[in-house]
């Protein structure tokens, strides 16, 4: 059997996540998004088949013979399109879908073309404590739950952040400071991205004195045995000039 160059597929609008311009040899996409697989015209093609090749395995997508509606697999039931006259190919993508194609004639196919199908990434989360007392060491925790981010970084305050000697970045995914100060406090931003998506979120740090923290308290009233009817609070001061002298 004779192969002949696959030429090429792109993923088609609307999709804003991944690149629309065709490719050849490989392609990116993104799952949920639509992608068109072309090929040139093959000898035999009157009889045809769309395969996808999983380890050492290759498995039908589609068979289909002239004026023979196509038989499609389970697996791309509802969600693959072939077109009778140019024998593409549309597939709305999931994941999992990210490997090898090609389609396959009587006398000779095309050459594998790969397909990688990456997830958009959900927003990211930070953890960690957002008050922190001037002096000492916090950290910033950046987790990712649906996608594979390629790249993190940080931003203070809409400005990039790079790291020194009390700001270390470690892999990016985790902001140390070191003898926190005042002027660290801000909003911290965690941008991540891979090449069909980026998302970002922020978390607002706060570093005090001590002497300077407010805390809540609560006062509890309660009335044994009687009946309340109406309650009063109020706050006795000490006369300021108690203490003039």
């Amino acid at each position: 059997m004779e192969f002949s160059p696959c030429e090429g597929a792109r993923t088609l609008a609307p999709c804003y996540l991944a690149d629309l311009r065709p490719a050849t040899g490989s392609l990116v996409s993104a799952v949920g998004c639509t992608v068109q697989l072309t090929v040139p015209v093959l000898r035999g093609s009157r009889a045809v088949s769309w395969e996808y090749q999983e380890g050492s395995e290759e498995r039908v997508i589609l068979s289909y013979a002239f004026h023979h509606a196509p038989n499609v697999s389970v697996l791309y039931k509802n969600r693959a399109t072939f077109n009778e006259t140019d024998l593409s190919l549309q597939v709305v993508l999931r994941r999992g879908d990210g490997r090898l194609y090609r389609l396959r004639a009587q006398e000779e196919a095309t050459a594998w073309f790969h397909l990688h199908v990456l997830e958009p990434l959900s927003q990211p989360k930070i953890v960690g404590n957002s008050l922190v007392k001037a002096g000492g060491n916090t950290k910033l925790v950046c987790n990712v739950v649906e996608g594979k981010a390629d790249a993190y970084w940080w931003k203070k305050n809409g400005e990039l952040l790079l790291g020194s000697e009390r700001i270390r970045l470690v892999e990016n995914t985790t902001l140390c400071i070191l003898q926190a100060s005042i002027t660290d406090s801000g909003y911290y931003t965690c941008v991540v991205s891979n090449a069909v998506s980026q998302n970002e979120t922020s978390f607002l740090l706060q570093v005090h004195h001590s002497a300077n923290v407010m805390l809540p308290v609560v006062l509890t009233c309660v009335s044994v045995g009687l009946l309340a009817g109406v309650l009063v609070w109020y706050q006795k001061r000490e006369n300021s000039c108690d203490n003039c002298w």
